[in-house]
Order: structure tokens, then C-alpha cells, then sequence
């Protein structure tokens, strides 16, 4: 079993602590954040999108039970003060949703962990490698000590996007992603740095900036110079899409393009990627713990050279299921 300790305690934190529970492979051993615990303890038990959680849950004074399972609290003010020997951590997860520096990446391994994931897309693509898994399993360095799963756009595109391009060739790609609003969102206008995320987020369609080409450029270099991507958030809490269009290089029909995404979402790309001819809607993908679902139905293309996917996925809970994949995948060389 591979002891696992949880940095940031919000969105994909908790979606991974409750995908997590029970899991004979994981055992989430601590948690840390900035906010009080009995906050945190609240937010676990009932939450505005996945409901109440199934347990029975209390504070101690060294942390939180759940189920009869104490797991410590750590009461967070940075890498300097975490002691992973102490609570005999393999893996740390750094989900705070900050991208991170490789400084602060090594103050954790340099504490007595053995691996960190970083949970969000690095700040310096060049010092930590970035593993999306479907995409670039062939090129990653498991013995790495440091991974990042880079963003959850990216894990929904990039491993379609190798697929396609192995069996009719991908010329060039852009893709605009389509997310529901998140803590990092304004409920009211109010003045601050910047203009439109500023902006009431219940009440608008905000335009975003997006690394999401730049991390699949990182895993897929064919790539290069050949992706551009834009993102829009939405008033909606959770469940999202992204609209990609390609240009490929070999005369393909609609009809090939689902049969050959199909094929892969059954082989190489199970529990990945998925296909649906069901005529879904955004709150239809919450839970879904794949990185992206085609939408069959709405497969569009020109001549046999031009191809629009839509792909939906959970941007939290589908993320923090790649999340799992790669510790077992860890824990199986610690």
C-alpha cells in the first residue's frame, strides 16, 4: 500500500480523498492546508456537487476520522515545516492549485518523501516533467521523483490527439474549452487585478487564458507551432467540454473517426477515453472518471480533411482519477 499525503485540501484534494476511500492500494495518511479544520471537515462531508459523504467523520486533536481511519492535519505554512519521515508519506500531492517551482517541489523531497505529484500545470515546463497519462507513457521517466499531471484540458485532448495522429496524420488543432466556474471566480463585480475574471461569474460567459497548448506541445511535440487553444467559463458549478476542431492529413469519414476513437477507448485508452451516442448534457459527465467522453453525436466534418470532436469531462473528478492511476502505477516500484 502506498502512503500518500494530500497539500491543499479543495477541489481536487477532496475529489481525490473520496474517490480514495476504501482503496485497498492508497492510504492517505495526512492532509495540510491553510484553512481551518473544521472547515475543512464540513466541506468533506457535504458538498454542493457530489452530495454528502457517505461516512462517519470527526475531528481529533491531531486531525480527522473517517470511518475509524485517523488521518493527521497539518495546520499549513509551507514545504519548510512538512516532516513526510514522520508520517512515513511516499507520495506527496500538491494540490493547492498553484503551479509550483522545482525549489518547492525538492523542499518536499529533501523532508523525506519519495515521489511528488503536482496536481496543476508546473510554473517552469523545462524543470519538471509533465505526465498525461495516454499521451506520453513512452517518453515518462517513472523513476522520476517529481511528475506533474499538467491540466485537465490537456488530459482530455492530448491522448485523442496522439491517437488520431498515429492512424490519419493531425496537420493542426485548435481547441476552445468550455469549464464551469471555480474559487478562483467572482460571484458579484467587484475591482481587482485584471478586468473579466473580476466579473460575476453566476451571471457571465468569461473569456480565460489557457496553457492547455502549451502542455500538450510539452507531451506531443509534433505539435508545435500547429495548436492554439481559448477558454471560456460558464455559469454552471461542475461538468465541462472542449470543442476541438482538426485538420487531418488522410480523408477520413465521420463514421471512421467514431469507429477508430471507439476502438481506442476499448484497447490502449480504456478507462481514459470514452465514446457516447447518448444525447448528454454537461451535468450528465459529474463523476465521470474518464479524462474525456467523445460525444459521438456531434462528430461534425468538411470534405474528410476537417473534423470537429467534442469531448466532455468532469475537470475535477476526472482529474483526480488520473491522479490515482499514477500513484498505483508509482507504488508499484517503491
Amino acid at each position: 500500500m502506498t502512503n500518500v499525503s494530500l497539500v491543499g485540501f479543495g477541489r481536487i484534494g477532496r475529489d481525490l480523498f473520496r474517490q480514495t476511500l476504501g482503496d485497498k492500494e492508497i492510504n492517505i495518511v495526512s492532509i495540510s492546508d491553510t484553512a481551518d479544520k473544521k472547515n475543512l471537515i464540513y466541506l468533506l462531508k457535504y458538498d454542493s456537487i457530489y452530495g454528502k459523504l457517505n461516512a462517519d467523520i470527526h475531528e481529533t486533536e491531531e486531525g480527522i476520522v473517517v470511518d475509524d481511519k485517523e488521518i493527521i492535519f497539518n495546520s499549513w505554512k509551507g514545504g519548510n515545516e512538512a516532516d513526510w519521515e514522520a508520517t512515513a508519506t511516499d507520495v506527496v500531492i500538491l494540490a493547492t492549485g498553484k503551479p509550483k517551482t522545482k525549489e518547492e517541489v525538492d523542499i518536499h523531497l529533501s523532508k523525506g518523501c519519495k515521489k511528488v505529484i503536482i496536481a496543476s500545470t508546473p510554473e517552469n515546463f523545462k524543470d519538471i516533467q509533465i505526465y498525461v497519462p495516454g499521451a506520453n507513457d513512452e517518453y515518462t521517466d517513472f523513476n522520476s521523483d517529481v511528475f506533474s499531471l499538467g491540466s485537465n484540458t490537456a488530459n482530455a485532448v492530448a491522448p485523442i490527439l496522439k491517437a488520431l495522429n498515429k492512424d490519419v496524420g493531425v496537420e493542426r488543432a485548435f481547441l476552445t474549452t468550455v469549464h464551469g466556474y471555480s474559487n478562483s471566480n467572482r460571484l458579484a463585480d467587484v475591482a481587482g487585478e485584471g478586468f473579466r475574471l473580476n466579473r460575476a461569474a453566476g451571471e457571465n460567459i468569461i473569456p480565460s487564458i489557457t496553457k492547455s497548448s502549451e502542455v500538450i506541445v510539452n507531451v506531443l511535440p509534433f505539435l508545435k507551432n500547429k495548436i492554439a487553444s481559448s477558454s471560456m467559463t460558464v455559469p454552471i458549478p461542475d461538468g465541462s467540454t472542449v470543442d476541438l476542431t482538426i485538420d487531418i492529413t488522410k480523408e477520413t469519414t465521420i463514421e471512421e473517426i467514431n469507429n477508430l476513437l471507439k476502438n481506442y477507448s476499448e484497447n490502449e485508452l480504456k478507462n481514459i477515453i470514452g465514446i457516447t451516442y447518448d444525447p448528454i448534457v454537461s451535468s450528465d459527465v459529474v463523476r465521470s472518471t474518464l479524462s474525456g467522453l467523445i460525444d459521438g453525436l456531434a462528430t461534425m466534418g468538411i470534405n474528410n480533411k476537417k473534423i470537429k470532436l467534442i469531448i466532455w469531462f468532469d475537470n475535477g473528478w476526472g482529474y483526480a482519477s488520473r491522479i490515482i492511476d499514477t500513484i498505483k502505477r508509482l507504488g508499484q516500484e517503491l
